[in-house]
């Protein structure tokens, strides 16, 4: 079972002595300093103790700024953790410790992050996808600077510890990993004359499972995505490229999936919406979502988080399979990320507060079997997977134990860690959706992503 709180022993090898923090220094940073999304400042820090020495005597209440993302069946989750750890005080601390949870959106989130270490006025923690710790490496203090991470590390799983390390420093606590799948409806399979229990597992099964819908149904085979976005589109091409032995990058992060793989998707793309009338061309951004939830499209490609929207959806008969179904396939290998909390620079916040926040930053990642059970996330700590929560979650048969399986059987590549720009960004792969809705010629839109991507990571 997962422990309720960090014990005695665990405080004594988890602290790791260090010296005053840095001040705010942004060399490599990654963002826009644009503020038009900053929602506020982040606040007071809420301790006498800020602005001390490493030496002085620790006050009795510390009240720690947290950013986060998160929104849909995600966002209550998190907020039950922190009302969790606000209430129940599980740290081994004669302090009073509490957590200022403050939440922007996800298209706000990191311009405001930027801004706000730009002006001095950073979170003491904050929520950040993996795929930007290598940008961000100057704006936060590495978790082994307040916490002594060789201690740490056997509470994690090796892939999530390998997640959060950049150029062997452990850059933040890996809090899950999310990677994506294939969501399917049952019944317009069953309609369709296949076996609703017995999804596709290679391309010659999802091509015939996609024809047959077309075919026998009213209804569409598949969405790349359902927001018809391009990171969403990316993540899908993406997985299906690495799986015909693809690159994405060189060692020096030139791209390089203007290849025979690259080109080969992206041809699949153009095909689905074009002579396997698979799916309408269009752009739309609600058309995925909204086909695969009322029942008119057959196959969605999403993260582990689409259970959280689609659990609300009456009479939907959804399952899951894995998707490594692409075509010519030479690998398993499957896109992921995953978020983690960092500690961000932040002048004037005393060690011994640094120190409270990497041992709050370890409970949440390691002490809320939640966060997997209910928001479908694969979770960071070794603990909880063989919890009692986690395995008896609603979500563990229908797609938990295939991300699972996945994950024993090392078929995720990480989304990559570029060294500048974001690597989330929709503008970075907006030509794969001119590729769906028929805008643009494969090769000449992959011709444009090089350009775009090329040109995201030198600004």
């Amino acid at each position: 079972m997962v422990r309720e709180a960090i014990t005695s022993s665990t405080r004594r090898r988890f602290i790791k002595s260090a010296g005053v923090a840095g001040t705010v220094a942004l060399a490599g940073c990654a963002g826009n300093s644009d503020n038009s999304g900053d929602g506020g400042s982040s606040g007071g820090d809420g301790d006498s103790s800020d602005g001390g020495s490493s030496g002085d005597t620790r006050s009795e209440s510390y009240e720690l700024t947290f950013w986060e993302l998160f929104s849909g069946g995600e966002g209550p989750i998190m907020e039950s953790i922190v009302n969790k750890f606000n209430e129940e005080q599980p740290l081994d601390t004669d302090a009073e410790v509490t957590i200022n949870r403050q939440r922007t959106p996800w298209n706000e989130y990191y311009n405001k992050l930027f801004t706000a270490l730009s002006g001095g006025e950073a979170p003491d923690m904050a929520i950040m996808h993996a795929a930007y710790l290598r940008a961000w490496d100057g704006g936060i203090d590495a978790i082994g600077s307040y916490a002594d991470t060789a201690s740490i590390k056997g509470d994690y799983t090796e892939s999530h510890w390998d997640l959060v390390t950049v150029n062997d420093n452990v850059n933040a606590l890996p809090m899950d990993m999310h990677p994506i799948g294939v969501y399917y409806n049952k019944d317009l399979f069953e309609q369709a004359g296949l076996d609703p229990e017995s999804p596709p597992t290679n391309w010659e099964e999802f091509r015939q499972a996609g024809d047959a819908v077309v075919q026998n149904t009213d209804a569409h085979a598949f969405t790349q995505s359902p927001y018809n976005d391009g990171f969403g589109s990316f993540r899908t091409w993406s997985s299906w490229v690495k799986q015909q032995g693809g690159s994405l990058y060189d060692d020096e992060w030139n791209p390089t999936f203007d290849s025979e793989a690259g080109m080969n998707i992206a041809q699949l793309f153009s095909d689905m919406t074009g002579d396997m009338g698979w799916a309408p061309a269009t752009s739309e951004d609600t058309w995925g979502n909204n086909a695969f939830q009322n029942g008119t499209c057959a196959m969605a490609m999403n993260g582990t988080w689409y259970v959280a929207a689609l659990s609300g959806v009456d009479d939907l008969n959804w399952g899951f399979f894995e998707p490594t179904v692409g075509p010519n396939k030479q690998q398993d290998t499957v896109w992921a990320d995953g978020h983690s909390i960092v500690l961000p620079k932040k002048e004037g916040r005393s060690d011994a507060k640094s120190e409270i926040a990497a041992e709050v930053a370890h409970w949440m990642t390691t002490q809320n079997p939640s966060w997997g059970a209910e928001a479908g996330h694969l979770p960071a700590a070794n603990s909880i997977y063989e919890s009692d929560t986690f395995q008896n979650s609603p979500y563990y048969d229908k797609t938990l134990n295939k991300y699972v399986e996945m994950a024993e059987d090392g078929d995720y590549f990480y989304h990559p860690k570029v060294p500048n720009g974001d690597p989330n960004a929709q503008n970075w792969y907006t030509w794969l959706v001119d590729i769906w809705a028929q805008n643009s010629e494969p090769q000449a839109a992959i011709d444009s992503g090089i350009q775009t991507v090329s040109n995201g990571i030198s600004e």
